[in-house]
């Protein structure tokens, strides 16, 4: 009896717990290391989700910018880092214009539309080339000019007043007119690793392009399809690369 109660009070033995620590340790390896490579996972996820939630708000404002964008109004500046743009406040469809060989005349007629009037407002009738919006020299270009009033005649037709006579160039083949506000142009730019609008950050961790892939890139119209803007961009944080390349068709036309 009491051999037996001296037999079941023995304690372990050396070889038991080296065994145990093996055990534990091997475990031990084995729950760290998955650990591990579970955190590695979920960090890279959600890198990429940051990279691709970032850029998706920043194309969809792009695309909503180009796509009000005034026809022909887009041009690279600084280098082609910069995509510069003129929103379209209003468009609507003029009846009477005054073009060669007609007098000059600061009125012109067009149908109603529903935006308020704003004393910043320029009427803009077919647009060809960037420096018909944006004047290099001289303001006095025959595409774009002051709107000094608007009055609403009837419901069919209201009359145009601008600061002074004038010559538009030529017609719109559509009767086209756009109003723009000659205080607000839209400029986006890749800075380092950032891309801007208006100095606004948009997105960020971008990895710089060579210079003969520019991040911005205006294709004219064809027969077959409007003018395209593209934007070519790769985003990298914590070894998550995301390479994005979007195609966006510019809406409106002279």
């Amino acid at each position: 009896m009491r051999h037996a109660l001296r037999k079941n009070l023995a304690g372990f033995t050396l070889i038991e717990m080296i065994t145990v620590i093996i055990i534990i340790g091997t475990l031990s390896a084995a729950i760290s290391t998955y650990v591990k490579f579970s955190t590695e996972i979920y960090t890279n996820s959600t890198a990429r989700e940051q990279l691709s939630t970032s850029v998706r708000f920043a194309l969809e404002r792009f695309s909503r910018d180009v796509r009000n964008a005034l026809p022909n109004s887009l041009r690279l500046i600084n280098g082609n880092q910069c995509l510069e743009l003129t929103p379209i406040v209003e468009s609507t469809t003029y009846t009477k214009i005054p073009v060669p060989p007609a007098s000059m005349s600061n009125t012109v007629e067009v149908i109603p539309f529903n935006e308020a009037f704003s004393s910043d407002w320029k009427i803009v009738v077919y647009p060809l080339k960037p420096e018909d919006v944006y004047p290099l020299i001289s303001s006095n270009i025959d595409k774009i000019h002051d709107v000094a009033s608007i009055i609403q005649t009837n419901a069919d037709k209201w009359i145009i007043t601008l600061d002074n006579s004038v010559h538009f160039a030529e017609q719109s083949p559509t009767q086209r007119l756009y109003f723009v506000d000659s205080n607000e142009t839209v400029t986006y730019c890749l800075q380092g690793t950032t891309l801007t609008r208006n100095a606004t950050l948009i997105a960020q961790d971008i990895v710089n392009l060579d210079s003969a892939t520019p991040p911005f890139e205006i294709l004219s119209a064809t027969l077959q399809r409007n003018a395209m803007v593209q934007i070519k961009l790769i985003l990298q944080k914590n070894n998550e690369t995301i390479t994005f390349n979007h195609e966006i068709q510019v809406l409106n036309v002279p």
